[in-house]
This record gives C-alpha cells, sequence and structure tokens, in this order.
C-alpha cells in the first residue's frame, strides 16, 4: 500500500507526533475490540486473501509479527465458522529476499486444475506481489495443501501486456458461468482483466479505466450478484483507490456493469462508494461462498494517520464483515452492506430511548446505560414530511463523556448529508487528519430513516437505509460515555424508535 502523499504542514506534525511517541505518548492501554477480528499482537493490516471452504471462512491478512507499526510484513491466517469468533492460526507467509509481502487473494481449487493436489486434498493457491521494484510486474504465487497450514512457494510470473506499469493485488476467483478462472489486477489507474484454464497460464482480455477517477488504483475484486427480488445478474466490480470521497481518504469504489468472459461493460455511471468514512479500505470478498451470497470485511484505518494510532502491543483491525446485496434505488442498483444477521444472536440487553418530536426546544436526553460495553444503537425517524418547510435542517444523536467531549452523528437535510462528526473527540494526543468531518450524500423518499450504528472498543459503524449507507470510524475513547441527546436544529423531526443494546462481549 502506497502511503498518502502528506504537505509539508503534515510532514512537520508527523514527525512531531513521531517523537511524541518515542516518549510513550502512543502507548495507551487498548482493550482489544469484541466484534471485530484483529491478530491481537503487531500490526493487522489489510485483507490479502479471503476464503471460504468446508465450513471454515479462512482470513488471510497482512501482518507484522513484531512490531505495532507498519513494516515486515507477513500474511497472517485466521478461521471461523462464524466470522465472529476466530481462531488465530501460524503465519501462513513470509517475506523472502524479494521483499514484503503485498496483497492479493486465495483461492480453493476444488477442481483441482492446477494439478497442484497429488491426493484428495482441495489445493489452496495464492496469488500476491512484492513491494520489491525490482519485481514490481510479476506475480508471485504459493500454494497450500493442508487448508493453509504450510505453503510451498512456486515461481513468481510475469503477465502480457502490463506495458511496464506495477502489478499490484491480484484478485482470482473461479467463474462458474465460462469455466475458467478469472484474475484482475491492478495496473496504475487502471484493472485488467485475464482468464486461465488452471491457474498458470493466464491470457490477457481487456481493461477497464474510468477516466473521472484520480490517483493511483489498488486491490479489486470482481463478482456476479444477483438484484435483490429478481432474475437479473450483473457483475460488480470493487477497486480499493487512493482518493476518496471523505476527504480523499483511500476508500472502495464500485461500478456495476455486465461481463462478456473477456470484458467489462458498466451499465450505470453514478460515482458509488461502498462506505463513506475515513477509516474503511482494502475491502474484499470471501471466494467460495454458496447460494449466490457474498460476504466481505475490509481493514478499519486510514494511511494518513496508520503508523500514528494509540498502540500497545497492537494496533488495527478489520471491519465488521458484511453481506452485500444489490437492490434497485429508482433507475439504478446500488450494493447495500450491513452487518451479518448473526449478530442479532448476541444481544444481551436493551434500553428504551424515549420517542416524540425533537426540535430546537425540544432534545431528548438521558444517562448512557452500558459503558466501555459493545453496543448496537438503533433509531428509527420519521421521513413522510422530508420535503416540509418545518423539517429540521440538522438532526440526530450526540454522545458525550463527563469532561465534555462528544461524538455526533446525523443528517443534515438541506445537503441531504449523513455524517460523523468526531472533531471534539480526541486522542490523547492530536492526531493530523483525525478530527476531519466524514460525511455522505443520499437523499430517500422512504417514510421512515433507519439508522444502525455499532459501537465497539475503538469504532463507530453507521448503517442507513439498509446498508445503502455505510460509514466506518476509529473512534479511541480516553473516557468512556456517560449520557446521549438527540437533538434537531432549525425545524423539527420525529424519532418513531430508539434503542441502545448491548451485545455479549465476545472477546473479554
Amino acid at each position: 500500500m502506497n502511503k498518502t502523499v502528506f504537505s509539508g504542514i503534515a510532514i512537520l506534525m508527523i514527525v512531531f507526533l513521531s517523537a511524541c511517541r518515542q516518549k510513550g505518548s502512543n502507548t495507551e492501554t487498548q482493550p482489544l475490540p469484541s466484534y471485530h477480528f484483529t491478530a491481537g499482537t503487531g500490526w493487522t493490516g489489510e485483507p490479502a486473501g479471503l476464503v471460504y471452504a468446508d465450513g471454515d471462512y479462512h482470513l488471510f491478512y497482512q501482518h507484522n509479527p513484531t512490531d505495532d507499526k507498519y513494516g515486515n510484513i507477513h500474511w497472517g491466517h485466521a478461521i471461523s465458522r462464524d466470522l465472529l469468533h476466530w481462531q488465530i492460526m501460524p503465519v501462513a507467509l513470509s517475506p523472502d529476499s524479494s521483499g514484503y509481502l503485498r496483497s492479493g487473494s486465495v483461492v480453493a481449487d476444488t477442481q483441482n486444475t492446477s494439478g497442484l493436489s497429488t491426493g484428495k486434498s482441495v489445493p489452496f493457491i495464492a496469488f500476491y506481489t512484492y513491494n520489491d521494484p525490482a519485481q514490481e510486474q510479476e506475480i508471485a504465487c504459493a500454494y497450500s495443501t493442508d487448508k493453509g497450514a504450510t505453503w510451498t512457494k512456486l515461481p513468481s510470473f510475469t503477465l502480457s501486456d502490463c506495458n511496464g506499469f506495477a502489478l499490484r493485488n491480484p484478485h482470482v476467483s473461479w467463474n462458474n458461468e465460462y469455466q475458467q478462472w478469472l484474475m484482475t489486477v491492478s495496473v496504475g489507474p487502471a484493472i485488467r482483466f485475464y482468464t486461465s484454464p488452471d491457474c498458470k497460464q493466464w491470457t490477457y482480455r481487456s481493461e477497464f479505466k474510468d477516466m473521472t477517477a484520480s490517483g493511483n488504483w489498488e486491490g479489486s475484486d470482481f463478482f456476479p450478484l444477483k438484484i435483490e427480488g429478481e432474475d437479473t445478474t450483473k457483475w460488480v466490480l470493487l477497486i480499493n483507490m487512493e482518493n476518496g470521497p471523505a476527504g480523499g481518504a483511500p476508500a472502495t469504489r464500485y461500478f456495476i456493469g455486465d461481463f462478456d468472459g473477456t470484458s467489462f461493460r458498466i451499465s450505470q455511471t453514478k460515482e458509488l462508494w461502498l462506505d463513506y468514512g475515513k477509516d474503511h479500505y482494502a475491502f474484499s470478498t470471501f471466494n467460495g461462498l454458496p447460494d449466490n451470497q457474498r460476504i466481505g470485511m475490509g481493514w478499519m484505518n486510514d494511511w494518513e494517520y496508520a503508523n500514528l494510532l494509540p498502540a500497545s502491543g497492537w494496533c488495527d483491525n478489520m471491519t465488521l464483515p458484511r453481506r452485500m446485496k444489490l437492490v434497485r434505488e429508482g433507475t439504478h442498483c446500488v450494493l447495500a452492506n450491513a452487518p451479518l444477521e448473526e449478530l442479532e444472536k448476541y444481544r444481551k440487553d436493551s434500553y428504551p430511548i424515549e420517542s416524540g418530536k425533537l426540535s430546537d426546544e425540544k432534545r431528548i436526553k438521558g444517562n448512557y446505560p452500558y459503558p466501555g460495553k459493545p453496543v448496537l444503537l438503533e433509531l428509527k425517524f420519521d421521513n413522510t414530511d422530508h420535503r416540509a418547510i418545518w423539517r429540521a435542517r440538522n438532526y440526530g444523536i450526540r454522545l458525550k463523556t463527563k469532561s465534555g467531549r462528544e461524538l455526533s452523528i446525523g443528517y443534515q437535510n438541506e445537503l441531504s448529508y449523513y455524517y460523523i462528526d468526531r472533531s471534539n473527540w480526541t486522542t490523547q494526543h492530536p492526531i493530523y487528519g483525525f478530527q476531519q468531518l466524514m460525511g455522505a450524500t443520499y437523499y430517500s423518499e422512504a417514510d421512515t430513516s433507519d439508522w444502525s450504528i455499532l459501537f465497539d472498543r475503538n469504532s463507530v459503524e453507521l448503517f442507513a437505509s439498509g446498508g445503502k449507507i455505510a460509514m466506518t470510524a476509529l473512534c479511541y475513547p480516553m473516557e468512556e460515555f456517560c449520557s446521549y441527546e438527540l437533538f434537531a436544529d432549525s425545524g423539527s423531526v420525529t424519532l418513531l424508535e430508539g434503542s441502545i443494546n448491548e451485545l455479549k462481549n465476545i472477546n473479554p
């Protein structure tokens, strides 16, 4: 992952903060998140390869086992049956003379098209690239015949027609319709498509570009998905881009279109992003899922300040696993992503929030019932009067601490803009870019506006309108929430339902 190029002022800030860190300012004790995967020690980086096989979800991820900062990148490995409880496995792949390992993908070759298995075992095949500039036009490859426990590295190979561009983060998957392997690989500001019958010999097919996008394109994902309630199937191309909607922070953009086995053609031109927060990147989905399912997870961080965050022997985690659904939105489709239904099993207690009309004169306030606990906060606002002149210009919820710090989550009606504001929610030492407002433009004609907000020990994730809007933000607490306030400014809005739901702590 290329780090963001900072301005001169930002560089000076980083130098200052790095000096503070050497004096212990960045070694605050941080409890592990309960519902978000982390290696628990060292640095947990981007998802490197996700695959489902024989009832197990395998997560391969960038990992520095020797430090809680970026560097010395290995591939870690974890296994789960439900995407919530994880078993950390031994390191899968380690750096060698070619340098650190970047991200890529892992497939389960169930038909043994590669011939890499000589018995009944299904070979796992990993594709990745190195950070060595001398090998930036080569794809590295390794395989395992024991479900990822041990690996054998194969010779790297080159791809045709790469025109001197550095290759990044190859994503490989099996295409059932055309009975072939499909690879998407980033080459500068473009994605190239290759196919193979055996994961060994690759043929260049086409290239996809979008002239409106700026910055380099990195990891990609490419998959078919049926539109909810229809028999129509569309193809979705996910691209992790350096410049996203949250102040230029890296983010995951997606394109919807059609694929004929060789080339991809978008069928709608609206700019679409998977998540509008500052701390969501490198999203990837699991290969091998049955029944038209698509589940994925991303990295919860931002390269603008990734090495400056509070750390105490461990740093960083993944986003909550999310189920992807392709849904109609007027004349086009959007990719909704929301928490897995399995999360419902872990509700422990519920605190109802008073319903009623909110205005400049009327706030709904209360004591925060579950300080320090993982929480799912659910709000439902009346949206039938969204065009009315009395509709509040700005409404939402503020969560406060005893010292006056607060985290605000809201909606600006005139701008049709969801936002998370952590400008008054600081870490122990200020971090450049961390307090920047993040938001997403979204307008709905639905009768209600539904918000689901998941708070874990170091993060907040907002899902609105069934996951059509998602926003992820790190939130390192210096002290716990003690109160909440639902508000409306310059008009009124009605809260129909609200609850704060404690979740069981599955990672004490």
